[in-house]
């Protein structure tokens, strides 16, 4: 069995964190959606919902001196990481349609001869 491509890996992990993810979404949900606080027991976890107050900024408020003054901003760098599924999948490197010869039944068979 061939071991899986970093980028083959990469791109099947991505697609089990977002299942994962929509998966979380819809038990919070369950657990947020009309309701209080509360605590839910389950057998090996338990949920605590509270709610929580917490100061935000409303930038759409600032006034437009301040939004658009590059003084408040500042740049950062950081990688970014996409993972693309390409149209036709292929062969890892090393490998080539020709090097298949048991998909073909145009080969010879070589014995050992004493």
């Amino acid at each position: 069995m061939l071991h899986p491509m970093p980028a083959d890996e990469l791109g099947h992990i991505r697609e089990e964190i977002r299942a994962l993810r929509a998966r979380e979404v819809a038990l919070r949900k369950c657990f947020t959606d009309d309701c209080d606080d509360g605590l839910y027991e389950g057998c090996e976890y338990d949920v605590e919902v509270k709610f929580q107050k917490r100061r935000v900024l409303a930038k759409d408020r600032l006034p437009a001196a301040i939004v658009n003054d590059p003084q408040y901003y500042d740049v950062k760098y950081a990688p970014v990481v996409r993972v693309v599924q390409r149209d036709e999948p292929r062969l890892p490197m090393g490998f080539a349609d020709a090097g298949l010869i048991a998909s073909h039944n145009s080969f010879e068979v070589v014995e050992a001869w004493n």
